[in-house]
């Protein structure tokens, strides 16, 4: 009995959709999907606005999660391939647009005073500017 699987002919399921041979052992099956690049590349920015809006970096967290919108949306009117991807980088692009716009308020908000408290605190005045 030979087991060399890629000669084996009763492994090979024909298609008979004019389609050569798919052999399963050789992982030559066709993808079912198409290419998820918008997709993946709306999750990833996404992820990287959650990431940059919360942290010193709120304008690029801002920058990104518009980008990842974007993206996320024409994947989804489009109804390509990724969908799940869209729908992760839409909603974590919509929280690191949202986070970094706080973020901002907060920092110009804040900013003289911080900027007063560490100009106290290089003069090792702290306490007497929190009193």
């Amino acid at each position: 009995m030979d087991n060399n699987y890629n000669n084996d002919q009763q492994n090979v399921t024909p298609d008979f959709n004019n389609q050569a041979p798919v052999d399963p052992y050789n992982g030559s099956m066709p993808t079912p999907d198409g290419p998820k690049g918008k997709a993946i590349a709306s999750m990833v920015l996404g992820i990287c606005a959650v990431v940059g809006g919360c942290c010193i970096w709120s304008w690029l967290g801002l920058i990104l999660g518009v980008i990842a919108v974007v993206l996320g949306a024409l994947v989804l009117k489009n109804k390509e391939a990724g969908r799940g991807f869209a729908i992760a980088g839409l909603v974590c692009g919509i929280v690191g647009v949202v986070w970094s716009i706080v973020a901002l308020i907060i920092v110009l908000a804040l900013g003289e005073a911080a900027t007063e408290f560490v100009k106290a605190f290089n003069n090792n005045n702290a306490i007497y500017f929190i009193k």
